[in-house]
Formats: structure tokens, sequence, C-alpha cells
């Protein structure tokens, strides 16, 4: 049994904040109840800690600040660990991923290279997530290269950002590398994988910064879930490719502004 960390929002349970609306990470099933990599996860966390896992699903961009006001203990949401995050919270890490930019089936506009072809196209990105960050930047690269931006349209979810591009608002839209595959295992061809890039970004459980003792918590009962082959076994249920281990050359630790690797 790994010791709980003290000071938690509810007393017997680990309060964690979630936006649900990115698998396969987590997402509602049609029934409402969550599902997804994380959640999967965090109930084995909660429970060797003694815990009960209960979320709080939210906007994306809504998770800092509930943790901030310790409305929750811990963001077990797919964050990606960035600098300017981490300025904000520290991070245990477990999942290396990269992302993806979805098109329409038949790729209509023949994008493939980024950020050149997305030169005067519509992209859609969840909003406080890392693609608008990332598109943002792309943007600069574009008009440092005298080349039109993208337009990139900002939207609440990413489910709302699939949408856009299957009725035509977009050219495109960002997600993540297990996010791409499980849309295009689910979706029926009706989306194609034009471009992959930056596949060498952390996920991380977020803590409120400075607390240690969640960290250590954390780190430990995840090092617990990864010896006892459980993390293994979620890679495999939700189709995560083994090149998103984040175990596989290196061990447990959370990461603050100093050592975050997050791009």
């Amino acid at each position: 049994m790994v010791a709980p960390p003290k000071g938690l929002a509810s007393s017997g349970t680990l309060t964690y904040g979630t936006a649900a609306t990115f698998p396969p990470f987590e997402s509602q099933a049609v029934n409402g109840d969550l599902q997804g990599f994380d959640i999967d996860m965090v109930k084995a966390l909660s429970s060797s800690m003694g815990l009960r896992p209960k979320p709080m699903d939210m906007d994306f961009d809504g998770l800092i600040p509930a943790l901030g006001g310790k409305r929750v203990d811990i963001i077990n949401s797919a964050m990606y660990i960035t600098p300017e995050r981490a300025k904000k919270v520290d991070f245990v890490p477990y999942i290396v991923i990269g992302e993806a930019l979805l098109t329409p089936a038949g790729n209509p506009k023949h994008i493939s290279r980024v950020p050149q072809d997305l030169s005067g196209k519509t992209v859609a990105v969840t909003r406080g997530a890392i693609g608008e960050t990332y598109m943002t930047a792309y943007n600069k690269e574009l008009q440092q290269q005298g080349l039109p931006q993208m337009k990139i349209l900002v939207l609440p979810t990413n489910q709302d950002a699939m949408l856009a591009v299957r009725s035509g608002r977009a050219d495109g839209f960002d997600t993540s590398t297990p996010g791409a595959a499980s849309t295009l295992a689910g979706t029926k061809g009706q989306f194609a994988l034009a471009a992959t890039f930056k596949n060498d970004t952390k996920i991380g459980i977020a803590v409120r910064k400075g607390d240690s003792a969640t960290a250590t918590a954390i780190s430990r009962a995840l090092d617990r879930f990864v010896k006892s082959g459980g993390y293994r076994k979620l890679l495999d249920k939700y189709q995560i490719p083994d090149s998103s281990d984040y175990f596989a050359t290196t061990t447990s630790a959370s990461v603050s502004a100093s050592a975050s690797s997050g791009s």
C-alpha cells in the first residue's frame, strides 16, 4: 500500500480533474460513464493508496484553475508537459506521444508537411490544448517565411474540432497520435491521417506547484502499477503504440519547471 497524500479535497477520495473529450485517454461512454486509459489508470493508482477515485469533468482550460483552487487533488487528463504549464503545476510523466493532423477522407487539400501545407488553410484545435500553442507558433513561422497564415479555429472540445472538419468548417484538426488512431478506427473512413509531428512530447499527471507529497505518492503508485504489468495491459487495451511507453527507457519521476522536457 502506498501512503496517500494529506490534505485531500475529500477525505478517503482522490478527486481528479479531467476533460473527457480526448479518446483514447478520456471520453464519455454512451451511458455517460467516463472511459479511457487515464480513467482506468487512476482507478488503479487510487486503489494502491486506499482511496476512491472521484472525477470532476470540465472544460480543458478550467483544469489548472481548478487544481490551483483546490477543487481537485490532481489533473488526470492527458495533459502535455510544456515549460509554460510547468511554471504553474508540477508533473508526473507517464506517456510519450506525438501530434497528428486529420483531414477529410482522401486528404482533398493535399496536406502532408507541417507547417508549410497549412498555409492558407483552416485548422481546428481544442481550446487550451497543446495544439492551439503549436499552431500559433507555426503561424509565426509561416509569417516569417512570407507565406499566408492558417486560420486557427479554436473550439471547446476535441469532438467539436472533429465535427468542424466533418462539416467543412475546417480543413483539418489537431489531435494526439493515439487519438488519431482511435478516431480513424472509430469513424469508418471519414478521415485521413495527413501528417504527424512533435513526436517526442510527454504527458503527465499534474499536481499543485511545490506539492511534493502528492507528486511522490502518485509516482510511487505509478511505479507499482508499471511493475504489476497493469500499465502495459492498458497500452494494449487502448491500442496505444509501444513508442508511447514512457517507462520503456526511464523510471517514474515528477517533473517541475526546471526539469520539464515537453515541447
